[in-house]
């Protein structure tokens, strides 16, 4: 997942092709280099005010949630908790203001101090957004959540 040539200088072009589907894309987000810490990649294919990404990685350093505002989303998206080798977190699938669906994984550190959030945008053919979503945050967890990034 993080082989080259890598986007927002974390994530293999390829895996983001594979998981969202989307050939022609653009990423942004911030780069490692010169000191800066890691916020987010965003892809599109579509980058019109309002476009639809088809990956969404942010980390919050500090977390703008707490226990109780991750309990809610949690409850309120039906999420599933990560395996215990990940968590603490959960994954889950939710509506977007248009009506599609994004598999989501939300991860954080046991102090709630930091929260990583993966999001994509189902549709790639034959694959499972949900797992996707839960192979990338395993692979970035070690670096951005488990060490301030």
């Amino acid at each position: 997942m993080t082989a080259e040539p890598r986007e927002c200088d974390l994530i293999s072009a390829n895996a983001i092709k594979l998981a969202t589907g989307l050939n022609d894309y653009t990423a942004r987000g911030t780069k490692m280099d010169m000191g800066r810490r890691f916020e987010s990649c965003t892809v599109m294919e579509d980058l019109t005010p309002g476009g639809d990404r088809g990956l969404l990685i942010e980390l919050f350093d500090p977390s703008t949630d707490d226990a109780a505002d991750l309990e809610n989303t949690k409850a309120t998206s039906g999420g599933a908790d990560l395996p215990a080798e990940l968590g603490p977190g959960f994954t889950a699938r939710r509506k977007n203001a248009k009506d599609q669906t994004i598999a989501s994984v939300y991860g954080w550190t046991p102090d709630y101090a930091r929260l990583l959030v993966v999001n994509i945008m189902e549709g790639a053919p034959g694959r499972d957004s949900l797992a996707d979503a839960t192979e990338f945050f395993r692979q970035l967890k070690p670096i951005l959540l488990d060490k301030p990034a």
